[in-house]
């Protein structure tokens, strides 16, 4: 059961006014990532990422939200390509149906930073993180003079590559979502990205220079 679980799954429901998509990506540690969006026509009404620890035991599929205590056991089956989990909830049953799906590339999945100095004078790291080959996030890590950071958390990211560029959606909830492009390098462990002010800026993927794996 395992083995067959590994890889990428995803699912679709349509109603009259909505569309919900959801992504589910099993790796070999039992750990998987799980993303979820909801639109009404080009609007995203919600968007929703989560880390779940998985595992078989006794006939039953077992998950669990990171870095929680409880498991909830659910009754599945794989047939082909196909994953259908059910389980009670307040006193109904909740079926959910997969499909197992080609993943996009996954050549920029990782933590890439770059360093910078803000109006205050203070070093400034610039990160985007691909957690997945359809999604990441960017945020900033601040240092100030007396060497205490803080994170600020800019915004998520739905992505894909087109040839030498990188297609990014930003997920803002309430609103119709627009893309916008830039154009990237990426060798070995360095991208380069074109943003607009010139030239290239170049991140570092610190976890491949340093044998980290990287679990977003």
């Amino acid at each position: 059961a395992l083995k067959q679980l590994y890889g990428f799954w995803t699912r679709t429901v349509e109603s009259e006014d909505t569309i919900t998509n959801m992504e589910w990506r099993f790796y070999e540690d039992g750990y998987s990532l799980r993303m979820r969006e909801s639109y009404e026509g080009d609007r995203l009404l919600s968007f929703s990422s989560g880390r779940y620890d998985y595992k078989f035991d006794g006939g039953k599929f077992y998950i669990k939200e990171y870095h929680d205590d409880e498991w909830t056991a659910w009754d599945y089956a794989i047939i082909g390509d196909t994953l259908t989990i059910s389980t009670e909830s307040d006193g109904e049953i909740v079926v959910w149906t997969f499909v197992r799906t080609e993943d996009a590339n996954d050549k920029l999945v990782g933590c890439w930073d770059a360093p910078y100095t803000d109006g205050n004078g203070n070093r400034v790291e610039r990160h985007y993180q691909f957690h997945t080959p359809t999604y990441g996030s960017v945020y900033d890590m601040v240092y100030d003079g007396s060497g205490s950071s803080k994170v600020n958390f800019l915004y998520e990211f739905r992505y894909r590559i087109e040839g030498d560029k990188i297609v990014f959606k930003r997920l803002n909830t309430g609103y119709a979502l627009t893309e916008y492009s830039i154009a990237y390098r990426l060798e070995g462990t360095k991208l380069y990205l074109s943003e607009g002010n010139g030239g290239e800026t170049m991140y570092s993927n610190f976890y491949k220079e340093n044998n980290i794996p990287f679990r977003p």
